[in-house]
């Protein structure tokens, strides 16, 4: 019988249950675990692990154990050179590759920020407010949670990642020794699983295929096309009449990423917005903005609040692609532009939806009426929860999705 423990979410009345806390080296015990990389010194004594060597190459100790969602907290301690933990990593062709919550003691302090090993190299640096987080010659404790396409760290209680990701949502973890000499120590090591059963696999769905306006519903002002395998909007000043493109199929919650260019003029892309009755052109819902200001990222709410969440610093390139994210936990709302989380929102009470023949609950791209508008849009995907709960019922959220505010 599994032992479990329940965790009441903040935005949600489904209890969320995870497998107890269990200790990664349980009585000093390696057993479980293995070298990635040069075999340099991992030794563990008095649930202290060491780990030292002078190689060319970085080296990880590695769980033999391959984890899905899950909060590992641990504290790290840096005699000398640099370190990071790697969580839902790949051992290929013996080197470590995927997501690093990195431990840096240089004076650059980017410890705590997150970096694809191997890959992408840095995805989300700390910022500033939290470059102190991290203290030389001290134990530093790390919580680190994956749950769905959530990642999120924090050190010694500060917030250093907070992202979204699709590309690996299992993998193991790693404690490693940097190339170029070091001695790292680890405390306390823990783990706590969550027990996230699934109805079906979690999985990476594209709302566009590059070529065609398949899935999606054109209305009102303006002109849509697909050019080079992005969708171009293209609106001008004398056009009275708003322009939107509905994605037919509705979302309610979910994780999305896409990437614009916004050429000229003002646009948007909308979520859980309703058809205006009688009126085809007409939308009430949460857009978040796509312009050239730098309210870029913001949350506003059309036929209702108005602004929800209004940036007041530019994360948006000109002339320029740039990626935008979008997460959902009911209430709370979060959108990333260029990997760096601009709004964080609790966007209740929900708009109340009237009854209608048209849409309610879908995304919708926007040209709006009266200006010249040229923006572009390209690799739309989506990923939706499909976690039950431990009577089998679907929750409809991500599991824990509450718990990472």
């Amino acid at each position: 019988m599994k032992l479990v423990i329940f965790l009441l979410s903040c935005f949600s009345s489904t209890p969320l249950f995870a497998i107890v806390s269990t200790p990664l080296f349980p009585n000093d015990s390696l057993d479980e675990w293995y070298i990635v990389g040069p075999q340099i010194s991992y030794t563990i004594k008095d649930g202290i692990l060491t780990g030292e060597g002078n190689e060319r190459r970085n080296s990880f100790l590695t769980s033999k154990k391959v984890y899905s969602d899950f909060v590992l907290e641990v504290e790290v301690k840096i005699i000398n050179g640099n370190s990071g933990l790697q969580v839902r990593s790949h051992d290929v062709e013996n080197k470590l590759i995927g997501y690093q919550i990195e431990a840096d003691p240089s004076d650059r302090a980017w410890s705590g920020g997150l970096y694809d090993e191997g890959r992408r190299a840095w995805l989300q640096p700390p910022n500033e407010d939290v470059r102190d987080a991290f203290v030389l010659g001290e134990w530093n404790k790390y919580k680190i949670m994956c749950v769905g396409p959530r990642i999120k760290a924090t050190v010694n209680g500060k917030v250093t990642t907070d992202f979204l990701d699709f590309l690996d949502l299992s993998g193991h973890i790693g404690f490693q020794v940097h190339s170029g000499g070091g001695k790292v120590q680890w405390r306390n090591a823990s783990i706590t699983e969550f027990d996230s059963t699934l109805q079906s696999p979690l999985k990476v769905v594209p709302l566009f295929d590059g070529k065609t306006l398949n899935g999606m519903d054109p209305v009102g002002g303006g002109t849509w096309n697909v050019e080079d395998g992005e969708i171009v909007g293209v609106q001008s000043l004398d056009d009275e009449v708003t322009g939107l493109m509905w994605i037919t199929q509705p979302y309610d919650e979910f994780a999305l990423t896409l990437k614009y260019k916004i050429d000229k003029g003002n646009s948007g892309f909308f979520f859980r917005s309703q058809q205006v009755p009688n009126d085809n052109t007409g939308i009430r819902g949460i857009q978040v903005e796509v312009d050239r200001q730098t309210d870029c990222g913001g949350l506003y709410e059309s036929g209702g609040r108005g602004w929800l969440s209004m940036p007041t610093e530019q994360f948006s390139k000109y002339d320029d692609w740039n990626e935008m994210m979008v997460f959902t936990c009911g209430d709370r709302v979060m959108v990333w532009i260029n990997n760096k989380l601009v709004v964080d929102c609790d966007t209740s009470p929900q708009m109340k939806k009237k009854k209608s023949d048209g849409y309610t609950s879908n995304f919708a791209f926007q040209l709006h009426k009266r200006q010249d508008v040229v923006v572009r849009f390209k690799d739309i995907q989506i990923m939706t929860p499909t976690y039950v709960d431990e009577d089998g019922k679907f929750t409809g959220k991500f599991i824990g999705c509450g718990q990472f505010h």
